[in-house]
């Protein structure tokens, strides 16, 4: 068992050992092949064998950090808006988040839906908290 185990882990390390360059060339019949071994007689290119890329993808530049009066979803949504377009949308917003805020001050006995699909009760102190930033989200956006 032991023997087994030993001779495939050898066989492992030998294959990645040998499989460390790479040819490329084309045949008669104009068939690109690959090989660890060039052709004799023929042209042929050494490939450039590079490591495999980390897990989840190549590493990227971080993206560019949005202007400092836009927040960064805003900043991806208005690329290529022109300003009427905008300033509706702002509108729409405002007029979202003066509903919202209409509906917390009448209704004491709010419910959401968590993140299991369940509908839970608002407490007062959150319903207040949601209540004062709908508030300055109205004063800083939308006058």
């Amino acid at each position: 068992m032991y023997k087994t185990l030993i001779a495939i882990t050898f066989g492992l390390m030998s294959s990645v050992v040998a499989a460390e360059q790479m040819y490329r060339w084309v045949d008669d019949q104009g068939v690109p092949q690959f090989g660890q071994q060039p052709p004799e007689g023929q042209a042929y290119q050494r490939m450039n064998i590079s490591s495999p890329p980390p897990p989840g993808g190549a590493l990227r530049a971080p993206a560019p950090l949005p202007q400092a009066d836009e927040s960064p979803n805003e900043a991806q949504d208005n690329a290529g808006i022109s300003d009427e377009a905008l300033a509706a949308k702002r509108e729409e917003q405002c007029s979202k988040i003066r509903s919202n805020l209409e509906t917390m001050e009448r209704n004491p006995r709010l419910s959401k839906t968590n993140d299991a699909g369940e509908n839970v009760r608002i407490g007062e102190d959150e319903r207040q908290e949601m209540m004062a930033q709908a508030r300055a989200d109205l004063e800083e956006f939308c006058n």
